[in-house]
C-alpha cells in the first residue's frame, strides 16, 4: 500500500502550483481540482498498461485478486466482481479445472446452451455486461467458481493510502501534476513534468519483475552470484 495519504498528495500537487488555494473551491460546487487531478493520476497509473508514452508496461500485483461464485443449475452465468476491471483467469474450482475463454461469437453459436440434456461442468467463459456466461450451462447448484481478476481503484478520500506501493507516491504527483499543467494549458511546464514523470516512472516499472529470477523459465545467474557484486 501507500504511504502519503491523499491530503498528503493533493498537497504536494497544490506545492506545485505555488501553494495557490484558487483550485481548491473552484465553480458554485466548490469543487477541489487538486483532488481531481490526484485521483485521476490514480486511476491512469492503475489502469493504462502504459502511460504517456512510457514504453513499459505497469505492472501492479496489489491489483490481482480473486472471489469465487456458486453456480445454479441451469443458469448459465455468475456475476463479475463489481470492482473488477478486467478477468485473468476462471477456474472450477469444485472440479478442479480451468477454463478456456472463447470469443462471444462462439458462445452464442453454441445451440445446446438452453437445453437441459446438454447442461454439465462449465469447460469455457466469456464476459458480457456484468456476467461471466459458461458453457457448458452448469448442470448442478452449488459448484464453487473461482474469478480470478484485476481490480479497479476506488478514488481516494480523506487520509486514505493507494492500493499500490509506496514507491508510487511520488510518481502520482508528478502525473497528477501533468494533469495540472495540462488543464491550465501551461504546456511548458507539463512537457518538463512530463519527462520527470515518465523517467520516475520507468525506474520503479520493472521492480516486481525481479521476482521472476526466482522462476524455472529464469535464464543465467542469479545478479546478486555474479564476480564484483
Amino acid at each position: 500500500m501507500g504511504n502519503l495519504g491523499f491530503d498528503v498528495l493533493s498537497e504536494m500537487v497544490k506545492f506545485r502550483a505555488g501553494n495557490s488555494s484558487a483550485f481548491e473551491s473552484a465553480g458554485d460546487s466548490s469543487l477541489n481540482y487538486y483532488n481531481i487531478w490526484v485521483n485521476s493520476a490514480y486511476r491512469q497509473l492503475c489502469t493504462q498498461k502504459n502511460v504517456l508514452g512510457l514504453k513499459k508496461m505497469l505492472y501492479f500485483p496489489q491489483l490481482f485478486t480473486s472471489t469465487t461464485r456458486t453456480t445454479t443449475d441451469g443458469t448459465a452465468y455468475v456475476s463479475v466482481p463489481a470492482d473488477c476491471l478486467y478477468i485473468t483467469e476462471v477456474f472450477d474450482t469444485t472440479n478442479g479445472r480451468k477454463l478456456d475463454w472463447i470469443p462471444w461469437k462462439k458462445y452464442i453459436e453454441y445451440t445446446d446452451r438452453t437445453t437441459a440434456a446438454s447442461e454439465g461442468d462449465p469447460t469455457e467463459w466469456n464476459r458480457r455486461g456484468g456476467n461471466v456466461y459458461l458453457h457448458s450451462t452448469p448442470g448442478t447448484t452449488g459448484d464453487t467458481i473461482t474469478i480470478h481478476y484485476k481490480k479497479l481503484v476506488p478514488d481516494l478520500s480523506g487520509t486514505g493510502v493507494s492500493l499500490i506501493g509506496a514507491e508510487w507516491d511520488d510518481v502520482i504527483v508528478e502525473l497528477a501534476t501533468y494533469k495540472m499543467f495540462t488543464w491550465l494549458h501551461e504546456y511548458d511546464k507539463s512537457k518538463i513534468v512530463r519527462e520527470t514523470f515518465l523517467e520516475m516512472a520507468a525506474g520503479v516499472a520493472d521492480i516486481y519483475h525481479a521476482e521472476e529470477a526466482d522462476g524455472e523459465f529464469s535464464v543465467g545467474p542469479s545478479p546478486s552470484y555474479m564476480p564484483g557484486r
